[in-house]
């Protein structure tokens, strides 16, 4: 793929960068519960986006329209000989139709070598190379719009307490839980484990009632309690 499709190889590596780039940011926002850098995440999914169709693009155009003329174009005017000489030991062939064509010696390949011409392994690699290719660029498009459009409802509605206070797993109740105890209920109902209680009268006695007045004491001058136990304060005169 490195002599073949180098462009191709460009692609992936500059997408998968921006891909890497732009998942640190949103785990960083993530985590932060931060409002910005989750805008610059779903603003970088768009270059991603991008990046992954100009993948799938080139390479369904190369693999759909007249892949063996390309190859003939390529082989005779592109690749180097170090380029021809990689395909011939990859794929072990000799020459692209036969050894006597445009073939780059080496050990195993020269005038008289019984190895084939690299045409035909060489288009059967490239169509099944391309093919999974474009066909993963363009199975990744779906999911990636999908993400697109959560990380735009995140940048929007991300606050501080985003994600708290959320039951953990381990204890939600399922809904087999919710049945099993309803039918422990209606079987305490059954078995007559539910005992209705009987009518309580209120006391009769005073001091249990709650309306009783509270009487507070009262200080009142020892004159009005005993009258006789006050003295004057005057002598008589005999």
């Amino acid at each position: 793929m490195y002599v073949a499709d180098y462009d191709v190889l460009v692609l992936i590596t500059l997408a998968s960068a921006i891909l890497l780039l732009t998942s640190l940011i949103g785990m960083t926002g993530t985590i932060l519960n931060s409002r910005p850098i989750l805008a610059v995440y779903a603003i970088l999914l768009w270059p991603a986006l991008i990046s992954i169709l100009a993948i799938g693009y080139t390479s369904y155009k190369r693999y759909a329209f007249s892949l063996d003329r390309k190859l003939n174009l390529a082989w005779s005017q592109w690749y180097t000989p170090f380029g021809r000489l990689i395909i011939q030991d990859s794929l072990r062939c000799c020459g692209y139709y036969s050894p006597l064509h445009e073939a780059t010696a080496s050990a195993r390949c020269y005038a008289r070598s019984m190895l084939p011409g690299c045409k035909g392994k060489l288009l059967s690699f490239e169509r099944n190379n391309l093919g999974l290719v474009w066909a993963t660029a363009f199975a990744l498009v779906p999911m990636h719009i999908i993400n697109i459009f959560v990380s735009l409802l995140c940048a929007n509605h991300v606050t501080r307490t985003f994600g708290k206070g959320i039951l953990p797993k381990q204890y939600r109740l399922s809904r087999a839980d919710l049945q099993a105890n309803a039918e422990r209920i209606m079987g305490k109902f059954r078995d007559g484990g539910v005992v209705r209680p009987a009518l309580s009268r209120a006391p009769l006695s005073g001091g249990f009632r709650d309306d009783k007045e509270s009487i507070s004491p009262v200080y009142r001058h020892p004159s009005v309690l005993r009258p006789g136990l006050v003295k004057t304060g005057r002598r008589s005169r005999g």
